[in-house]
């Protein structure tokens, strides 16, 4: 990159200790001008290594940077620099769809043919017999040559070819593509186009009243073997991947809190993080599932003689065989938590057959009909934004029946309602 410069000297670092001590430490510069700004800027390491280490990867990245502003990107080269800065930062089962909506949908081609056929192709990349492929916005084209108009047929004709749902995804992604090269090429790129099609309307989800949740919870205490398997959901609000991965060492009986900072995979191995950042979080407990953990305490199983999984797979389903029934480390897999304790649950005690995210569901929507803070709830929640929690899980667990008297305590009139012919409160 032109007027590019850069150069490592050796100096001397002084550190002023509290009791006015000074030491002296020998420490290498990197001195370099800002490939964005072109300001002089200096960075401090303790070995010459580091900062030889640190001033390639700055002259490979100006270079890089100096490339990317000649010549901007295919859109095939795009998807992959975005993939790339997504891989680390989402669930790999997340980073898999990312990878295969943006190949099959953004780039294309796309196959005309059943959700079967368009799965072997995904696998295959060879289309089946008697079927048709459909050109998307392709591989080499320019990413600054694609227009708003484009965007918005590309997007009608994959409402068309696969569902609302599909189409939706991949506008989602090729909105996010198209913002980190804009900020990382420093060039301006077509905006999304508004209205591209029918507005969509969430299905309401279906959830259980409140009398039903209470006769779940009734249940859950008398049984003894599985009720705070499904009581947890319903007292915490947790993610059933995070619940499935919770270890012993993040409850803290005394304190009455569990701490979620870990989730499952499919296939019963766990992960060092959760769906987002904003899941790394402290949940409370209440008396009733306090009460059930302590006692489940004594009688969870132990792998090697010692707890670790909060809700491990008990020993008599292992017998019936499945092989994903249990992790090595005594893990319960997700699909046979709902089949074995979720669902015949739900049948014994006669209730819709709604899925285990429908719990978390549930404490969200009811804690913000007993008015509690939106800020709090998301937090609780693990939501990154307060935002998130009132777009998508704001229900109405309560008739509005009597909603707007409610307005007569916050007006300091208490119950007295007003004459209509008079206006004379009474």
């Amino acid at each position: 990159m032109k007027n590019f410069r850069t150069n490592i000297t050796k100096g001397t670092a002084k550190a002023r200790h509290r009791d006015g001590r000074i030491t002296e430490h020998e420490r290498y510069f990197l001195h370099y001008n800002d490939p964005a700004t072109g300001k002089r800027r200096q960075k401090r390491f303790k070995t010459k290594k580091a900062a030889e280490s640190a001033q390639n990867k700055l002259i490979k990245s100006a270079d890089e940077l100096s490339r990317r502003s000649a010549e901007p990107p295919t859109l095939k080269e795009a998807v992959e620099y975005w993939l790339k800065s997504r891989e680390n930062t989402v669930q790999p089962h997340t980073f898999q769809s990312y990878r295969q909506v943006s190949r099959d949908w953004i780039i294309g081609p796309a196959l005309i043919g059943t959700s079967k056929e368009r799965q072997q192709y995904g696998i295959t990349r060879k289309p089946p017999r008697g079927t048709q492929l459909v050109q998307m916005l392709g591989a080499d084209t320019k990413i600054d040559e694609i227009r708003t108009a484009q965007i918005r047929m590309w997007y009608l004709e994959i409402r068309k070819l696969a569902t609302p749902y599909v189409a939706r995804c991949a506008r989602k992604h090729l909105s996010s593509i198209f913002r980190l090269i804009e900020e990382d090429f420093d060039i301006r790129l077509a905006r999304m186009p508004t209205r591209a099609g029918p507005a969509y309307r969430r299905k309401p989800r279906q959830l259980l009243t409140e009398e039903q949740v209470k006769t779940v919870l009734e249940e859950a205490q008398r049984d003894k073997k599985w009720g705070v398997y499904y009581a947890f959901g319903f007292l915490t609000g947790t993610r059933p991947n995070e619940q499935l991965g919770l270890l012993w060492e993040d409850v803290d009986l005394v304190r009455g809190r569990v701490n979620i900072r870990r989730s499952q995979q499919p296939d019963g191995t766990l992960k060092p993080f959760t769906k987002t950042e904003a899941g790394m979080r402290e949940v409370p407990l209440n008396s009733i599932l306090l009460e059930m953990l302590k006692d489940w305490r004594e009688r969870c199983p132990r792998l090697d003689g010692k707890l670790h999984r909060v809700f491990p797979a008990q020993a008599d389903e292992l017998k019936r065989g499945t092989k994903r029934a249990q992790h090595s480390d005594g893990g319960f897999s997700l699909n046979n938590y709902r089949w074995r304790v979720w669902y015949p649950m739900l049948e014994r005690l006669g209730l819709p057959q709604i899925p285990p995210y429908a719990a978390r569901h549930m404490v969200i929507s009811f804690l913000q009909a007993q008015g509690v803070e939106v800020g709090l709830v998301a937090k609780i929640a693990g939501h990154a934004s307060p935002q998130i929690t009132l777009q998508y899980y704001t229900h109405a667990v309560r008739e509005d029946d009597g909603m707007m008297d409610q307005l007569n305590a916050a007006y300091g009139l208490g119950n007295k309602h007003a004459d209509r012919e008079t206006g004379v409160q009474t």
